[in-house]
């Protein structure tokens, strides 16, 4: 859903537990049964389970603490439709508790950091995977490394994130020595991790066209990725090889535009440049440069540290800030004929100092030094425009309250 990137942002990771084990583990003997690959990852659609396994997962679906974990994030007034056709049983061959055999055992792709669906620019409505454990899981933990959270997911475990939108990825538990890995139940060929995988697409209900798209998108795109997925498990020949790499990568690209930009960000730039080509330059300007100062008040309400998240963002538009501020700085100095050159050897030295955390001081007093420099009109070659001087004060009042609203920024 697109949000202001403004206000502070709570996790939409959901959890919760499941009561119905009877059922979880009946699924789990059947999936047992049917003998999965002991190499590669085994699926089986919703609609391709026997008439008695298919209930029990639908059943699981419409599991009221499932529905009230959505209600308490979402609210009463949101529709909530499972969306069967990308439901699946996911199994996870035995990883005899070996790091190596268990990223030879499945797809990399799921341990590299990634992004499930492209559909995050369809506002208003959100395609949730929820995950389901059915065993007692102590191979694979998932990490949602924005957030940041981390959960291994047992019997009755649920954990729900939003397809589209959060960025993810699993990884093996590797125990110490002294941890008895030795146990049956650890080293077992039926050690599968078995889950489900149960779609649902949350909306408001005046927003039932924004659902209706995103579930059939979600659909479709499911259906072709899982296809294409199957396909590069096939016996490798030189063309699966390099498609297996291209999705890898492809992946990867995708995961890291959201985890250091944000393609809601990304989205918030691009309509504001569109508004202000179509009106004034100043709709940008104000409206991108403030951004990260109001992200930090807001924020500071909630909590004293800062996350991925909170980072990511508040870099961002504070490297928007610094570009615009120095451009404008270098646009009334003597002597500067080319102030786009200059910016742009100046800013990036100085934010990777608060990006890294070499120091914040170097940068905060080199803005001091420009604002009082563009203030002091005797050293600039034209008079600054009334909205500069605007823009100016509001710089200078936003932070005075940004430093009375402390947030430990930690190393990213």
């Amino acid at each position: 859903m697109l949000y202001l990137p403004w206000r502070f942002q709570k996790s939409r990771v959901l959890n919760c537990k499941l009561n119905n084990n009877y059922t979880l583990s009946s699924i789990r003997e059947w999936v047992v049964d049917q003998n999965p690959s002991v190499t590669t990852s085994t699926h089986w659609w919703f609609k391709d389970l026997p008439p008695n396994i298919k209930e029990m997962f639908n059943n699981t679906s419409k599991d009221k603490k499932i529905i009230e974990m959505f209600r308490k994030l979402f609210g009463s007034n949101y529709m909530i439709d499972v969306l069967k056709d990308m439901n699946e049983v996911y199994v996870s061959p035995p990883s005899n508790n070996n790091k190596d055999f268990v990223k030879n055992a499945s797809d990399n792709i799921f341990y590299t950091r990634h992004i499930d669906g492209p559909f995050f620019y369809i506002p208003f409505a959100s395609c949730y995977r929820v995950i389901v454990g059915l065993d007692d899981n102590r191979d694979i933990m998932t990490i949602f490394n924005i957030t940041p959270e981390t959960y291994i997911i047992k019997t009755g475990d649920v954990v729900g994130f939003d397809f589209h939108r959060e960025s993810h990825y699993i990884s093996p538990i590797i125990w110490n020595a002294c941890d008895d890995i030795n146990d049956s139940t650890v080293v077992s060929p039926t050690n599968y991790r078995v889950i489900l995988k149960i779609h649902y697409c949350v909306y408001p209900y005046w927003a039932i066209v924004f659902g209706f798209i995103l579930s059939k998108l979600s659909i479709l795109y499911n259906k072709l990725f899982r296809d294409l997925f199957v396909f590069t498990l096939k016996p490798k020949s030189e063309y699966t090889s390099y498609l297996a790499k291209f999705m890898v990568i492809s992946t990867q690209v995708y995961h890291d535009i959201e985890f250091y930009i944000g393609y809601n960000n990304i989205q918030f730039v691009a309509i504001l440049l569109y508004i202000s080509s179509k009106t004034h330059s100043n709709v940008f300007l104000f409206g991108s440069s403030f951004v990260h100062y109001l992200r930090w008040i807001d924020t500071s309400k909630y909590t004293s540290e800062s996350n991925n998240l909170f980072r990511r963002d508040y870099y961002f538009f504070k490297f928007l800030y610094m570009l615009q501020y120095f451009y404008m700085y270098f646009s009334h100095t003597y002597n500067t004929e080319y102030p786009a050159i200059y910016t742009t050897i100046i800013v990036p030295p100085l934010l990777a100092l608060c990006v890294y955390n070499y120091t914040s001081l170097i940068p905060k007093i080199v803005e001091i030094y420009l604002t009082c420099d563009l203030l002091n009109n005797n050293r600039l070659y034209v008079n600054l425009k009334y909205t500069e001087y605007i823009y100016i004060f509001i710089n200078i009042l936003l932070n005075y309250i940004q430093l009375n609203k402390p947030i430990a920024m930690l190393i990213w």
